[in-house]
């Protein structure tokens, strides 16, 4: 490896580590003093005698973290259920490559997730519905970045300039969240380190097998394609609310210039392309291509008034009717009269977990494809 190439790496992985450090900490409130009260008249000071000074206590060790706040906050696998088996993200299409997801991975993730039911989803759609509503005024209040970047910058950027890639950075920078959806869910601790651990898992695995992928596809360019995967995938739930509301806005576009005063020959344009949004997924994509291109043709200040207009328009301006409740279950998930319970099928053995039913050291029963219990650590029978 020549000295530019090592360079070029090296400038990558520092820009790397930029794309992925966009959350900032919350900063902590400040709390004023009490106003201080007049002071009294004080008599005159005597000193008191000078006590035996005594010999200082050696300090005490102190004491190690607890480590449930490491891997909470790490994300690691320790005690994590991964060798339940589950549906995995990562599915590969008719070309043989990846499919990339167009709902939030950390939402598809939950109905993967062994850990997560129903009960669980009433805790968590109050947040996704709250996320939802930040992410609209993310994009209402920096909409000309939001244009830029999916208008085909991040698409077309040269990925091993470092320059460009910096402009790219500080352009995402107000268009995220704080942190992703199962890291809040996890500090809010409407999850459980294990729930909202495994839900990192099974996202990771995901994004993971898309970048090795990538780097077997894209050779010696694997490195930079990675990266603007990286810088994509961070405005994904950017991208889904911003659909969301043109999607929101189509079948009322005429009302909306109105209400907005919107004088411009682009805005009057709109009017004529109001429709229901169709039923039918494909019929429903391309409609939603042919408005959105001709609504970025409008100025910005008018495509945010209109914006601002729909959601005031609601019934709940900050609850989006866009929002659909979460399905967590699959055919292994069974919702029981005590609750959610698990049935994971190995396919390859044909092995099942049966979460309902424990063996007589407490586990959870395992069964062969007959139905038959499994003996955990039995030795096979000699012929």
């Amino acid at each position: 490896m020549n000295l530019n190439t090592r360079f070029r790496k090296k400038t990558l992985l520092i820009i790397s580590g930029l794309a992925l450090g966009f959350a900032s900490s919350s900063t902590l409130a400040q709390v004023a003093p009490p106003p201080t009260k007049p002071a009294k008249e004080q008599p005159d000071y005597k000193p008191a005698p000078k006590a035996t000074p005594k010999p200082a206590a050696k300090p005490a060790a102190p004491k190690p973290k607890p480590a449930m706040n490491a891997t909470r906050s790490r994300g690691d696998v320790v005690n994590l259920p991964i060798t339940v088996p589950y549906p995995k993200l990562a599915k590969k299409g008719p070309d043989g490559r990846i499919l990339r997801l167009r709902q939030l991975p950390d939402i598809a993730a939950m109905r993967s997730n062994p850990n997560i039911g129903p009960k669980s989803v009433e805790k968590i759609m109050p947040i996704v519905y709250s996320r939802r509503y930040r992410m609209e005024l993310k994009i209402i209040d920096n909409l000309d970045l939001y244009w830029q970047l999916t208008g085909g910058l991040l698409e077309n950027m040269n990925m091993s300039d470092i320059t460009e890639m910096s402009q790219a950075a500080e352009m995402i920078k107000p268009l995220i969240g704080e942190t992703t959806l199962s890291q809040e869910l996890l500090n809010r601790n409407i999850l459980t380190r294990v729930q909202g651990g495994m839900n990192q898992y099974i996202v990771r695995e995901y994004k993971k097998a898309i970048t090795d992928e990538i780097q077997v596809l894209e050779g010696e360019k694997g490195l930079e394609e990675v990266m603007r995967f990286v810088l994509e995938d961070s405005i994904h739930e950017t991208i889904n609310t911003y659909n969301a509301m043109i999607a929101e806005a189509l079948s009322q576009i005429s009302t909306l210039v109105e209400d907005t005063n919107a004088q411009s020959s682009e805005a009057i344009a709109l009017r004529g392309m109001e429709k229901p949004l169709s039923d039918e997924s494909i019929r429903q994509f391309e409609d939603l291509q042919i408005f959105d291109s001709a609504f970025r043709k409008l100025p910005y200040e008018e495509a945010m008034a209109i914006f601002q207009a729909m959601r005031e328009a609601r019934e709940f301006p900050s609850l989006s009717p866009t929002v659909q409740k979460i399905n967590v279950l699959h055919d292994r998930k069974i919702v029981s009269d005590s609750g959610f319970e698990l049935l994971a099928k190995d396919p390859k053995s044909g092995r099942v977990i049966d979460t309902r039913k424990r063996d007589k050291d407490g586990k959870p029963l395992v069964l062969d494809a007959e139905g038959n219990e499994v003996v955990r650590n039995a030795k096979p029978e000699e012929d």
